[in-house]
């Protein structure tokens, strides 16, 4: 890609971001992102139709990262997964504690969360001897909401915890009620 668009969409990300400490998502506009930036509104629906679409290509592109990182692991453990991406938000913080943050996409959590759902599904089948599809289906979200919840708490505490300790309170959590299924 030719590096003046690369720069214009950094620019972009960029501003959107720093919007985003004091605005929320739904409040920016596509003439104050661009003014801000500097950049034509010509130039950013080039690239873009509307601010929503910005934070969904940024997504897609977080997202897109992380599901390399998370092919690489071997087993189909959730904390597994959940480390890799506490460690990722971790050390992507300024991006993902915007984006995450009450300004930001109260989706893209979740969305980033359910990347491993069949993995973690197809796991916990041959494990969870107890459980059925539809048992697996509410722990799975069971987990998720808290696994929200906790992510939600560390990125508001500024990260005040070792992303590994983060990662082993949620695994905890997890692995004490799973065990009444095993």
């Amino acid at each position: 890609m030719d590096k003046r668009i690369l720069n214009t969409k950094k620019k972009l990300t960029n501003t959107l971001l720093e919007l985003l400490k004091t605005k929320k998502i739904k409040d920016i506009t596509v003439l104050e992102l661009c003014k801000k930036a500097n950049i034509n509104r010509t130039t950013f629906y080039k690239y873009y139709k509307d601010v929503d679409d910005l934070v969904l290509k940024i997504e897609e592109s977080l997202i897109s990262d992380l599901e390399k990182y998370i092919s690489d692991i071997k087993r189909n453990y959730l904390i597994s997964y959940t480390s890799k991406i506490i460690e990722t938000i971790n050390d992507h913080r300024d991006i993902y504690s915007r984006l995450l943050s009450e300004n930001g996409d109260h989706t893209f959590l979740r969305k980033i969360l359910g990347l491993v759902y069949e993995e973690s599904i197809n796991e916990w089948q041959k494990l969870l001897k107890k459980a059925s599809r539809e048992d697996l289906d509410k722990i799975y979200k069971f987990i998720v909401d808290g696994t929200i919840g906790i992510v939600e708490k560390w990125i508001k505490d500024n990260f005040d915890e070792e992303p590994n300790t983060v990662s082993v309170f949620i695994n905890k959590i997890c692995m004490s009620g799973l065990s009444s299924f095993i």
